[in-house]
């Protein structure tokens, strides 16, 4: 299966980040396909990447969507992983079985900008008689190119201008996932996803995940 990420250009860390995703993801994945990453390349990414260039020239959320739909129209497998270059596999696991997480439904209250965001989605879905989880998950998520084109019309008609999450729509219309405790956090630890995310690239995770992973990715050019 086809892995997906889309980079942005605002890593404080040189894109370490996504270096140990790409480790961990190998080292890991059993069903390994090819690997997207559309927006940012990192200087030490080679050629076996599959690369397209997506500007960030948009909102966040909308950043989101339009990098994905770009390697959907590129070619991108019919079901593919949506990844985080901040999620680090640390168990074995089959990337076409890997299954839905989600915390709870989504609370009513927004207390910032990306709360207001999952807020937006939730009165979306609550209006359309949809549950509302919260698939803001940090961990994969597989995703089929026909569902993901189902979200157009929340981009480009009647809710073009109303900033909406794409991972919780697919979420709530396609999926039925199990809640889960989000395994952010600064120690690094297996969780239920078997996925794990740094909070604020914590020196203590950097340091165990450059002891597991040391050796260089596929993906990686020599140096």
């Amino acid at each position: 299966m086809d892995i997906l990420y889309y980079i942005g250009s605002g890593s404080h860390h040189n894109n370490q980040e996504l270096r140990y995703s790409l480790r961990a993801l190998e080292h890991h994945c059993q069903d390994l396909g090819k690997v997207w990453i559309v927006g940012n390349k990192p200087h030490f990414l080679n050629d076996n990447i599959h690369y397209l260039w997506v500007p960030d020239d948009k909102e966040w959320w909308k950043n989101a969507y339009c990098k994905t739909r770009a390697a959907i129209d590129a070619g991108i497998s019919e079901d593919f992983l949506l990844m985080n270059d901040d999620f680090y596999m640390l168990k074995d696991f089959y990337a076409a079985q890997y299954p839905y997480y989600h915390k709870g439904d989504i609370m009513e209250k927004a207390s910032n900008a990306y709360q207001q965001v999952i807020v937006n989605t939730r009165r979306i879905l609550e209006s359309s008689g949809k549950p509302y989880k919260h698939y803001g998950v940090h961990c994969p998520m597989r995703i089929n190119v026909c569902k993901y084109k189902e979200l157009d019309r929340f981009y480009n008609h009647e809710y073009e201008d109303m900033p909406v999450s794409a991972r919780c729509l697919y979420g709530n219309l396609f999926c039925r996932g199990r809640k889960v405790s989000d395994n952010k956090c600064d120690v690094l630890k297996v969780g239920a996803t078997g996925c794990y995310s740094s909070r604020n690239w914590a020196p203590q995770a950097l340091n165990k995940l450059q002891e597991i992973f040391p050796q260089p990715s596929r993906w990686e050019k020599e140096e």
